[in-house]
């Protein structure tokens, strides 16, 4: 399956420093095993596949960034809530710069999931 993103997330996922995304997945598309194929310019005429790779695991997370507060639902009932020194890693593993960089791409409230390709996961 195609996962999309921005050129300027490109050269940190194939340097291993964007280690997951988070998106909305309201399909239950990406589950563990499922067939990653990264990519720009999806639906256009420049598209480019630059790796390919395989979903390790999702999780449910939450976003709020009216009280900067971000939660992901372990196993379905455990939800780990992060704190500053876990928010500035989220984001690094996401491929910001910076916590408030993160904090400026999600600037509503945000339900989803987190979506992993290594394994690694919180």
């Amino acid at each position: 399956m195609v996962l999309g993103f921005k050129p300027q997330f490109v050269e940190k996922i194939l340097n291993g420093t964007k280690i997951h995304t988070i998106r909305g997945d309201w399909k239950h598309r990406w589950q563990e095993g499922k067939k990653i194929h990264f990519a720009t310019g999806v639906r256009t005429k420049n598209y480019k596949c630059f790796k390919e790779g395989v979903c390790t695991g999702n999780r449910r997370i939450e976003i709020n960034p009216e009280d900067r507060v971000v939660s992901i639902t372990v196993n379905g009932c455990e939800t780990l809530k992060f704190n500053k020194v876990g928010l500035d890693a989220l984001a690094k593993n996401d491929g910001f710069d910076s916590v408030e960089d993160f904090w400026l791409w999600f600037d509503k409230p945000f339900v989803g999931k987190i979506i992993y390709w290594t394994g690694f996961k919180y």
